[in-house]
């Protein structure tokens, strides 16, 4: 083979394999080097009184800014770099939801008007069609919960803490689609998770 065709050879070599290689790229590497912990909820405590009551103030402040990095990719989507977050502040509600590429939407809220607490969330379950079935009572982290169902579905998850005797957090998974690598068996799992982080990182600011 004269020098002109090899190099020609060459060339076509490289050129089909560069195509190849943009046909098929790789997915991108996760930010998290393990899956995170579940989360393992405690018994059930009272609504009140809230033993350790938690200051809203740096949610009220930045509620896209309640989750780190890396919490983002532990609960939303790993990795974190195409989710969208979007902050709403109005009469109803202090909320951030983040969006992901999949469809799925984490949303966390402090309500501004009724219900605002957990004796209030309880209250209405007798007046709504569902009553937020399956409803279930727990504990996180020494705070008074609730897991239920706003919206009917596998793909709708929703937990309710009471950070103090007058307010609650509101942390939701909904939206069709793919789910975080992490829960996508297991969305009630993902917003206990959410949740938990939440209050770790509100005792700490």
């Amino acid at each position: 083979m004269t020098s002109t065709k090899l190099l020609a050879a060459l060339c076509t070599a490289i050129l089909a394999t560069a195509a190849l290689t943009a046909c098929d790229p790789k997915e991108p590497a996760p930010v998290l080097d393990q899956p995170p912990t579940p989360v393992q909820p405690g018994p059930i405590l009272p609504f009140t009184p809230v033993k350790q009551p938690l200051d809203l103030t740096p949610f009220e402040s930045a509620p896209c800014q309640i989750l780190t990095k890396d919490q983002v990719a532990a609960v939303v989507d790993d990795p974190p770099d195409g989710v969208r977050p979007t902050a709403s502040k109005d009469p109803a509600t202090f909320r951030c939801t983040w969006v992901t590429t999949h469809g799925l939407l984490v949303t966390i809220s402090e309500p501004q008007v009724k219900p605002v607490n957990l004796t209030e969330l309880a209250a209405t379950r007798a007046s709504r069609a569902r009553g937020l079935e399956p409803w279930s009572e727990i504990s996180l982290d020494g705070y008074p919960a609730a897991i239920f169902h706003e919206t009917p579905g596998p793909d709708d998850c929703d937990v309710a803490v009471g950070v103090n005797d007058t307010k609650m957090l509101h942390f939701s998974y909904g939206g069709e689609g793919s789910p975080s690598r992490y829960w996508d068996k297991n969305r009630c799992g993902g917003v206990l998770k959410t949740a938990e982080f939440v209050l770790d990182n509100l005792r700490h600011t």
